[in-house]
């Protein structure tokens, strides 16, 4: 049985505690981050080539698994919108650009098809 003399967390300070998790996913993010391009040396060769493409695959990857449904079909004209902008953008290589190209045709598929 449950009873309804359970304790509870104030609003105010639960907020507090998802922002410091993220605070402190992000301070262990960066800092891992830099401290592997301050002490390792850049990978040279094949496998440096093969980390150098690996975000665009990566990417496409991930925006094929949000395209399909159970049944592998397209589930939303403006989620392939994005993904086609994307990966048209992805010959800029940078993450900015690809994004905002996702970005902006994710926003015109919508607004042309009423989404």
């Amino acid at each position: 049985m449950h009873g309804g003399g359970g304790c509870r967390v104030p609003a105010g300070e639960a907020r507090l505690s998802i922002w410091l998790l993220l605070a402190l996913a992000a301070v262990i993010t960066y800092t891992s981050r830099a401290a592997t391009t301050a002490v390792l040396p850049a990978p040279e060769g094949r496998l440096g080539v093969i980390i150098e493409r690996l975000p665009a695959p990566l990417f496409s990857a991930l925006a094929a698994v949000a395209l399909t449904d159970s049944a592998a079909g397209v589930t939303d004209w403006p989620v392939l919108a994005a993904v086609l902008g994307a990966l048209v953008a992805t010959r800029t290589r940078s993450m900015f650009l690809i994004l905002a190209a996702g970005l902006a045709s994710y926003a015109l598929a919508g607004w042309l098809t009423g989404f």
